[in-house]
């Protein structure tokens, strides 16, 4: 192999220029073919230049210490299917007017290697231990092998819309190394799964800052969404194809924190659940899943805190005018009640109140994990149509002390023309008896109910033939 590269630079010097200086030597095509084939490689120590419709058929190895440049008008190279170009040296730069298609791109040695362009790589790509740096320009792995991304501790980092992207033609898990210096050193990949083995593009960025700061506010959420990692988030993206994917995001509890959920900005637009499917907590780094995803037309996607439905403000109830009555919220650590009039206490979870008309009470409930939730409850006022009538709205049927067993409505003898039906919260009915006997101990079909509120509905006609309803909410306690 020595002497092929020594013939090979002996051919090339008389025709290709070939600068050296002190700090930066140039290899520059200047419009010509070079041609690298088997057992043969370029050493270019400095920086190399395509320009001039130049280009390369390369099918062993190329390898460069300084910058790579392509102003040829062109991808570069036109040896598809094989050849290696190696950057090896600290500091290193992809740039040029025209992106350049490497087939095998090989990142050794130190420093960051940059991207000041669209990178397209159609073989493989070998990070090894290096910081790929694509600023918001795109790294192109065309390739639909899932192993086409190599790395030990290398990562590829990007702003904005920049960014890891590959194409898949399987249902196998492709991982997308991503991470950032920008700050805190962070290495966060996302595995993809996609559905089918149809074509589609996947775009991975690692974004490492607060999403507020590109403008997906953490507090425009759900608000069953009760926190959302500040430190960063992904921005993943589905240019091409139709099928929807296994989404899974790893993160470091020691560093990052507890999670138990993912989010996804979307509608509002806001960050709202996904819904996780699985999580794995392990080390280094524990997963979120969500198995089968398929909105992409929003990129941010983030680990958060979630909660399900918690507020209960109790269920709607009849009361006379004047009375009084205690609301029933649960379950939070704060409460607050709305509207303030005719309210014993507003920050009560279970505070008095006497409205003079109908009224739909609103709570606002907070947990312990900071979510807010809410209900309502309606209070119905009705005014007394009979003064005779007493309508008991409690029985104790078992507290063992024979007192107030039944429901004994006083009076209702002298309206024989009635009927009476009791029905639980879900307007299930348990009695209905016309007349009524006066005998109701709480039970159904022989069989004792639990403790709780009911709802009666009585109706009565007088002599004329009149009839007149009473309604409201009848309590056994047990």
């Amino acid at each position: 192999m020595t002497r092929n590269l020594y013939t090979f630079f002996a051919l090339l010097l008389a025709a290709f220029s070939f600068s050296a200086h002190a700090q930066a030597p140039i290899w520059s095509t200047q419009g010509a073919l070079i041609s690298i084939k088997n057992d043969t490689y370029l050493s270019l120590i400095g920086d190399a230049v395509n320009a001039n419709g130049g280009k390369y058929n390369n099918s062993d190895s190329i390898l460069i210490t300084g910058n790579w440049t392509n102003d040829a008008g062109n991808r570069a190279f036109d040896s598809i299917g094989t050849g290696w170009v190696i950057f090896y040296a600290a500091d290193q730069r992809i740039r040029g007017n025209d992106p350049t298609h490497f087939y095998n791109l090989v990142l050794r040695n130190s420093g960051v290697k940059y991207g000041d362009v669209d990178v397209f790589v159609d073989g493989l790509l070998e990070l090894n231990d290096r910081e790929l740096n694509m600023d918001t320009n795109l790294v192109f792995v065309t390739n639909p092998y899932t192993a086409a991304v190599s790395r030990s501790t290398g990562f590829v980092s990007s702003l904005e819309e920049g960014g890891l992207q590959r194409k898949t033609l399987s249902d196998s898990t492709y991982v997308f190394a991503v991470g950032s210096n920008l700050g805190i050193s962070r290495y966060r990949p996302v595995e993809l799964t996609p559905t089918s083995s149809s074509e589609n593009h996947f775009r991975v960025r690692f974004a490492n800052t607060d999403p507020t700061n590109e403008g997906f506010d953490r507090d425009q959420k759900f608000h069953l969404v009760c926190k959302i990692n500040p430190d960063w988030y992904h921005r993943i993206a589905h240019p091409f194809g139709t099928d929807s994917a296994q989404i899974s995001l790893f993160y470091d509890t020691i560093t990052d924190g507890s999670w138990n959920d993912m989010v996804h900005w979307q509608n509002v637009p806001q960050w709202e659940s996904m819904f996780r499917d699985s999580q794995i907590l392990a080390s280094p780094f524990s997963s979120m899943i969500k198995f089968r995803w398929a909105d992409f037309s929003y990129t941010p996607f983030a680990l958060a805190i979630t909660s399900p439905p918690f507020a209960v403000a109790g269920v709607d109830t009849i009361i006379w005018r004047e009375d009084t009555i205690r609301l029933s919220g649960c379950c939070g650590i704060t409460y607050d009640w709305t509207p303030e009039y005719n309210i014993g206490c507003t920050y009560c979870s279970d505070p008095q109140v006497w409205p003079m008309t109908d009224t739909l009470y609103r709570l606002t409930v907070e947990n312990d994990l900071g979510c807010f939730d809410y209900d309502s409850v309606k209070i119905l006022v009705r005014d007394k149509p009979f003064a005779l009538f007493f309508i008991p709205n409690v029985i104790t049927p078992g507290a063992g002390d024979g007192f107030n067993d039944i429901w004994f409505i006083r009076d209702l003898e002298r309206y024989p023309d009635n009927e009476v039906r009791i029905i639980n919260r879900w307007g299930d009915e348990i009695l209905y008896e016309a007349p009524y006997s006066n005998t109701w101990a709480g039970t159904w079909k022989g069989r004792e109910l639990p403790g709780g509120t009911y709802y009666y509905i009585i109706k009565v006609k007088n002599k004329e033939g009149e009839q007149t309803q009473f309604d409201g909410p009848l309590t056994v306690v047990r």
